[in-house]
């Protein structure tokens, strides 16, 4: 494995995470939070496992290209998991539960920007 990418590692299996939840009819711990706070976080996480990834843990800086690249890519496997979503039994594609996954991805893009200001070391 090359070094930069175990650094993708995280993301990737978060990312699977995030799937196999979206691909269950009543995914564990449902009824215990809103659904728009549940996806608010969980897709904060997978930003900033991107974030891990795009700057090798945290070596390197995080330039405003990296920003809207992890940007784009939590806001394309939202849109993809809204979409695969449709397809399961007792679920459904939302606009609002969209909304919320790309909000939780920028505000922790956000967050950390603003913490680090683009610079880890």
């Amino acid at each position: 494995m090359t070094k930069d990418l175990q650094y993708w590692i995280p993301a990737f299996a978060y990312a699977a995470l995030i799937f196999s939840l979206s691909h269950q009819s009543n995914p564990p711990g449902a009824d215990l939070i809103s659904d728009r706070i549940s996806h608010f976080w969980e897709y904060a996480v997978f930003g900033l496992t991107l974030v891990w990834g795009v700057t090798s843990g945290f070596h390197l800086p995080l330039s405003p290209k990296s920003v809207i690249f992890v940007g784009v890519i939590a806001a394309l496997y939202a849109l993809s998991d809204e979409f695969h979503q449709s397809f399961v039994p007792n679920r459904e594609a939302s606009s609002r539960d969209l909304a919320a996954d790309v909000l939780g991805a920028v505000v922790c893009l956000g967050v950390v920007w603003v913490t680090k200001k683009g610079k880890w070391r």
